[in-house]
């Protein structure tokens, strides 16, 4: 069944499992193996036992049926905020590029039209700069061109004035969806 949910929520399957097993309390070893016990709320237990033909590094992976996978996931939760620190690094540079005149960070007049497209933007554009009622994507899109005063919505891609005034106004509608 695991093997059919998204990477994601088995990461998170395997993780809550790890979390709610009981390691190993302690390791026995006598002429017929290897024993792992746990402690329990009466006597200790013993989960399992490996015989001596058991190899060794078989018998230290099964010693480590917790700690191994509960350090792999401790590595992938590292490398993701690793990955998220870089992404946020490179948006910022993005951003500083633009600044000092270099190709935009994003496609604004590809994100204008999405966002003209949604209706939560529209609710917005009618709420916060006067778009006349009934509201369509069309309507949006000129109300839009007007409150940033271009003549078209690739001047978001050319003129760095006006992807200026659009993040603003992303920044503003973001704002105002969180308070919605």
């Amino acid at each position: 069944m695991h093997d059919r949910l998204p990477a994601r929520e088995r990461l998170e399957c395997y993780r809550a499992l790890i979390t709610s097993a009981t390691p190993p309390s302690d390791v026995m070893a006598d002429t017929e193996g290897m024993h792992l016990e746990i402690s329990g709320p009466g006597e200790p237990e013993i989960i399992c036992s490996l015989p001596v033909s058991c190899p060794a590094d078989n018998r230290e992976l099964i010693r480590r049926h917790i700690e191994i996978p509960a350090d792999l996931i401790g590595m992938l939760d590292a490398a993701a905020r690793r990955d998220a620190e870089r992404r946020r690094e490179i948006e910022q540079l993005r951003r500083e590029l633009e600044a000092k005149g270099g190709r935009p960070a994003k496609d604004y007049s590809a994100e204008c039209a999405m966002k003209c497209a949604e209706p939560a933007f529209v609710r917005f554009l009618i709420e916060r700069h006067d778009l006349a009622q009934p509201a369509t994507e069309k309507t949006a899109a000129t109300r839009v061109r007007s409150v940033l005063a271009i003549a078209s919505r690739s001047a978001l891609n050319i003129d760095p004035a006006a992807a200026a005034h659009w993040r603003e106004m992303v920044r503003e509608f973001e704002a105002w969806r969180r308070r919605v």
